[in-house]
């Protein structure tokens, strides 16, 4: 018998198993957390943490059925990271209003050097600076001068929507409302002419369409939750593009134009769109700024950032990108949902047409008359609670808090499930029927505060709300003033959603037109 050769094999076993242990207790080495801090929570899973549950149940409905079993405030594991999770609208108010300061920056999430610069990804006096040098661009005056630019694009909505009416026969229509979007923001937010409505398969439509399709078992997105110090690993190998996808088409797109405006210039009559504006918040020289020359800039308030130091064309471009693809995104979907809503509820939908009939009867929508319309206001506002686009919000404590006796450590994320808050019976009644009426003055003077956040809430609240309204409202005016909206035997009632973590049907939303 060989002893030594048995010893070398009971030893290579010992170690492998050693191994496995090891490798098993670093992937559970945060697992404690929530306990120390007197949380409940679904059971972690050792590295995915709870991965695995989300992807199977879907960022639709997990915190949904999470909610059920564990509260309103409970611990997650998004692979190793712990992220506390809530539904309360006390907690809600003290994260997004009354404690700020505690939590004014997002998570981290993948990007690069040019998407970390986004408004959405930037942190602290950054993303205050650039907030002053959009926010502008959304006001009621500037809203009223998109009027004519919107109405064009609507009108040839109208059109596209009339050539499905003859066809007599179901679309998907997902694709009919990003094309109109996108025609929107290129002519508001860039002042172009795009035309993606009269070319269904234009590029910018195309590489948009799956922009944000990605769930958590994206390559990219699950090793930053299994490594989170991978992070940057991540960026720099290129892995990221899994995730950025097409968005270096954008960039491309956007930089030409950037490019091209600068060597036309900007007089005053062009002065009305986004990109103008961020073109003029530049200080000559500073178009490109190293880090060592920023730190002597000594920047201690915004208007320092305003006067020494002004946007950089890295900066530019990243928030083109983002107005480019979230505005597309967020307006196209909800007006696929809203259509799908009408085709599901007809009485809603005639309600919906006589108010438009009685109130503007021939008038073409504008920004000051859909003020009128509180029907249609009502309608939108319960889409958005039924279908709303980000189903959660999340923010990083930069300094540990303690709320309502829940204490928040330092860098810990806090996960805002806005899916479970909108379809909890204690706020909303039978909360998977459309029923507009929740959202009446009267009902909403009633409504409990925080329990509504299709735009978030506080200082970091969407910025484009004012512009995704108004082009909703105008695309939905004249879609119901001339179109009955009708299902199909495709029509999914209720929709299946997609395991992504944006909300997208996973067989698309089909109906029918027929003119009135």
């Amino acid at each position: 018998m060989d002893v030594f050769g048995l010893s070398n094999h009971v030893t290579t076993l010992v170690l492998v198993a050693i191994l496995i242990l090891t490798i098993y207790l670093f992937g559970r080495r945060t697992f404690s957390y929530f306990k120390e801090l007197g949380l409940s929570g679904p059971a972690p899973v050792s590295h995915f943490g709870n991965l695995i549950e989300i992807q199977k149940k879907g960022f639709t409905s997990v915190f949904r059925y999470w909610r059920g079993i564990y509260g309103d405030v409970y611990g997650v594991f998004l692979g190793v990271n712990p992220a506390i999770v809530i539904s309360d609208p006390e907690f809600i108010q003290e994260v997004l209003i009354k404690k700020f300061s505690n939590f004014t920056n997002r998570t981290p999430f993948i990007g690069d050097e040019i998407s970390n610069l986004g408004v959405a990804s930037a942190k602290d006096d950054h993303w205050k600076y650039l907030r002053t040098v959009l926010i502008p661009f959304y006001s009621a005056h500037k809203m009223r001068a998109m009027n004519t630019m919107i109405q064009t694009c609507a009108d040839t909505l109208t059109e596209n929507i009339g050539k499905m009416a003859e066809s007599g026969t179901g679309k998907e229509v997902k694709k009919l409302f990003s094309a109109y979007t996108m025609d929107v923001i290129a002519a508001t937010g860039f002042g172009i002419t795009v035309d993606s409505q009269k070319d269904p398969n234009h590029p910018l439509v195309e590489k948009a369409k799956d922009i944000f399709r990605f769930g958590v078992f994206n390559p990219a997105v699950l090793l930053s939750f299994l490594l989170p110090s991978a992070i940057k690993f991540i960026e720099k190998s290129g892995l990221s593009k899994s995730v950025l996808g097409n968005q270096i088409y954008f960039r491309k797109f956007c930089r030409q134009l950037v490019q091209q405006r600068k060597e036309t210039g900007i007089n005053e009559n062009m002065h009305k769109n986004l990109l103008n504006l961020m073109i003029k918040a530049q200080l000559k020289g500073h178009e490109k700024l190293d880090p060592e020359v920023e730190k002597e800039l000594h920047l201690e308030n915004i208007t320092d950032w305003r006067t020494k130091r002004g946007i950089t064309d890295d900066e530019i471009l990243a928030q083109s990108v983002i107005i480019f693809l979230a505005g597309y995104e967020t307006t196209a979907s909800t007006l696929t949902f809203f259509t799908h809503s009408m085709a599901t509820n007809p009485e809603t939908q005639q309600k919906l047409y006589e108010e438009i009939t009685e109130v503007l009867g021939e008038d073409l929508p504008d920004y000051d008359n859909v003020q009128k319309l509180p029907y249609l206001d009502m309608c939108m506002d319960e889409t958005l609670r039924m279908y709303p686009i980000g189903t959660s919000l999340d923010r990083q404590c930069n300094k540990a808090c303690t709320i309502k006796g829940v204490k928040f450590p330092e860098k810990l994320t806090v996960r805002i499930a806005v899916d479970a808050l909108h379809y909890d019976p204690k706020y909303y009644p039978e909360p998977e029927k459309f029923i507009p009426e929740r959202f009446s003055e009267e009902a909403k003077s009633k409504q409990i505060p925080f329990t509504y956040l299709p735009f978030g809430g506080g200082p970091r609240m969407c910025l484009g709300m004012r512009l995704a309204k108004l082009e909703f409202k105008v695309a939905a005016v004249q879609m119901i003033r001339n179109f009955k909206i009708l299902p199909t035997e495709k029509t999914e009632n209720p929709l299946i959603m997609d395991a992504t973590i944006f909300l997208t049907a996973k067989n698309g939303v089909w109906v029918k037109f027929e003119r009135r």
